[in-house]
């Protein structure tokens, strides 16, 4: 009904618009009698026509293109805020707990202070460097580390399946690769069933895919950290609160 509403609503306006056009032209040629200046004034607009709807539905493609784009990114980063508590910060936390090398990671302890030049500067070094990673623990530890690592990402493989098939990550070329680094990590581990035999070469192996793991989420976990203080700074206050690079950190606010 409302629609029906709308088109005679829209039909009506079209007309009035047309009987007023001819009201206008006819009162005018009433008036001077000039009724050939008014023909040829109406061929003349009449010609433009065509080049006016091209030009403005090439405006309007790229305005609505644009916007379009701009929503879709928009909902990609919400959908990273879901990434990050339901599997990311666990993650982090996990690798960046037996990281050896830690250097590259330590002045994000301080990334509450950080300005948007300090973020830009972080993940162009991170696209451009990655990260030092090697698991730092003894080799009679590493079955449990990896049962346990692999063990998240079994929980939520459903999760991240259902991710890497939003076809709006098409447009975001990082988060997909670091969903699809996630995916072979833990197809690599389901492969192996038990960790009890893990050979060096073969843990090595394992370091190499979890190194790019961590590369991959440390670069989004600063993007994500980057979009939510300049969009929504009253969500940034958790995430810093929860830092996993941050050994001090405590989600209970204490100021």
């Amino acid at each position: 009904m409302r629609e029906n509403n709308e088109r005679s609503w829209k039909i009506r306006f079209a007309i009035i618009m047309f009987v007023l056009a001819v009201a206008i032209f006819l009162a005018r040629y009433l008036i001077f009698g000039d009724g050939e200046e008014i023909i040829a004034y109406l061929w003349k607009h009449i010609g433009f026509i065509p080049i006016d709807i091209l030009i403005v539905a090439f405006l309007l493609e790229g305005i609505m293109g644009k916007k379009e784009h701009e929503a879709i990114l928009e909902k990609i980063d919400m959908l990273m805020g879901t990434f990050f508590s339901e599997i990311g910060n666990d993650l982090l936390a996990e690798l960046s707990k037996v990281n050896k090398n830690k250097i590259n990671t330590e002045n994000l302890k301080d990334i509450r202070n950080w300005d948007e030049k300090d973020f830009d500067n972080k993940m162009k070094e991170l696209k451009e460097n990655g990260l030092d990673f090697k698991v730092d623990i003894p080799p009679e530890e590493r079955e449990e580390f990896l049962t346990n690592f692999h063990s998240i990402l079994v929980v939520k493989r459903e999760f991240l399946v259902n991710l890497i098939n939003n076809p709006n990550l098409l447009e975001k070329d990082e988060f997909s690769s670091l969903l699809l680094a996630l995916l072979h990590l833990d197809e690599e581990l389901s492969r192996r069933g038990e960790f009890s035999d893990i050979k060096d070469a073969d843990f090595n192996h394992l370091n190499g895919d979890m190194k790019r793991v961590y590369t991959k989420l440390v670069y989004e976990w600063v993007y994500y950290l980057k979009y939510l203080k300049k969009y929504y700074p009253y969500m940034t206050s958790l995430a810093i609160r929860t830092n996993p690079f941050d050994s001090e950190a405590d989600v209970h606010v204490k100021e």
